[in-house]
C-alpha cells in the first residue's frame, strides 16, 4: 500500500507536490506547474492556504533516499528560443517544440497574456535544465 509522505529529497519549499509526485507516480515537476497554474487562476490565496494545510498533516518521508522511476520533465537545452520550457515540453510529448509554442502563444492570446507569462517565468524557476549527461 503506497502512503502520502512529504519528500525529503524533490522539494522545493515542502515536499508536498515530491510526496505527491511519489505517491502518483508523476513527475513532481508536473504537479509544481498544475499548483502555479491553479494558483495563478484561482487567485493565489485558496491555495497558499491548502499547501501550508497539507505541509503541517502530511507526515516527513523515511530518511533514506527513495528513488521511483518516472519520465521527468526538463528544459531543454537544445531546442530553446528563451528559456527551453517549450522545447522540453515538445520533448517530454514526442512532438515539435513549434507546435508547443504556437498553442502557448494562442492560450497567452486567449488568457490575457499575462497568466500564462507569469507562470512561464515562475517555469523558469521550478523545472530543471536538463543535465549534461542526458543531452
Amino acid at each position: 500500500m503506497k502512503r502520502l509522505y512529504r519528500d525529503r529529497w524533490d522539494k522545493k519549499i515542502g515536499g508536498v507536490c515530491g510526496g505527491l509526485g511519489q505517491l502518483l507516480s508523476l513527475d513532481p515537476t508536473i504537479i509544481r506547474l498544475i499548483v502555479v497554474m491553479l494558483c495563478i487562476f484561482t487567485g493565489v490565496l485558496p491555495l497558499l492556504v491548502l499547501y501550508i494545510i497539507a505541509w503541517m498533516l502530511i507526515p516527513l518521508g523515511p530518511p533514506t533516499y527513495i528513488q521511483f522511476e518516472c519520465k521527468r520533465l526538463y528544459r531543454s537545452v537544445r531546442n530553446r528560443k528563451i528559456a527551453g520550457i517549450c522545447g522540453g515540453i515538445a520533448e517530454a510529448l514526442k512532438i515539435d517544440a513549434t507546435i508547443v509554442r504556437i498553442v502557448m502563444l494562442f492560450a497567452m492570446l486567449l488568457t490575457g497574456f499575462f497568466p500564462l507569462l507569469i507562470a512561464y517565468f515562475i517555469g523558469i524557476v521550478i523545472i530543471p535544465e536538463k543535465p549534461e549527461d542526458q543531452v
